[in-house]
């Protein structure tokens, strides 16, 4: 009888774990946890920002698309930036027909002031008063008129225009990793050569539509992966 109970506690004993083996599965767990999570949080991040980007792109193309049906014109016939204050201009042709909660002045894209405003979801968008050129396309000088590229769009005096608006879109506003600081300049992601998603997308605005602009916007918005 003795023996059969101390055969049943040896093989209790066998099937248990000692100390050293649970220290090491959890010394593994430990390693693959580092190994995984950072990797799972940023491709995490990069979904968020591309999910953001396509909310953001709808709203700037139903304001198109509301604008022309119950005003009769699109952004080709908006004054431009470099009188931002116009009530016809393009910045006061997307913040009167969003749902802005503040607005500023004070962001800069390289050595360009952008006028910009919040909306309620918590994204920021930003116009040019005088877009650069050196993203690898061009763009109308001083956001003068929007028109599609390479299309000779006319406006309603019969001016011909083929060159697209800019628009810089921060899917979430205040929030890094685009901009740390309210002043001074921060980096847009160029139209080519780069390929981590950050939350900062130009957009380009044309006669009727609002489109990605560059590799890595055109690739947040089309992409699955």
């Amino acid at each position: 009888m003795n023996k059969i109970r101390q055969q049943k506690q040896n093989k209790a004993h066998k099937q248990g774990f000692t100390l050293a083996e649970a220290l090491v599965t959890l010394v593994i767990i430990g390693v693959i946890a580092a190994l995984t999570i950072p990797a799972i949080l940023v491709n995490t991040e990069q979904h968020e920002y591309k999910s953001a980007l396509k909310k953001a792109l709808s709203a700037l193309n139903q304001v198109i698309e509301l604008n022309i049906a119950l005003e009769g014109y699109g952004p080709i016939e908006t004054v431009g930036m470099a009188n931002p204050e116009h009530e016809d201009s393009l910045y006061n042709f997307f913040r009167n027909r969003m749902n802005v909660i503040s607005t500023s002045r004070a962001y800069a894209w390289g050595n360009t002031s952008n006028w910009a405003f919040f909306t309620a979801d918590g994204m920021r968008y930003e116009f040019p008063t005088t877009p650069k050129q050196d993203m690898g396309g061009n763009f109308a000088a001083n956001n003068e008129k929007c028109a599609s590229p390479g299309a000779k769009i006319q406006d309603d005096l019969g001016q011909e225009y083929s060159l697209p608006c800019l628009v810089i879109v921060d899917v979430n506003g205040q929030r890094r990793p685009n901009p740390r600081k309210t002043k001074g300049s921060y980096k847009v992601p160029a139209a080519t050569g780069r390929s981590k998603i950050l939350d900062v997308f130009p957009i380009i605005i044309t006669d009727k539509n609002a489109y990605p602009f560059g590799v890595v916007a055109q690739r947040a918005m089309f992409q699955h992966d």
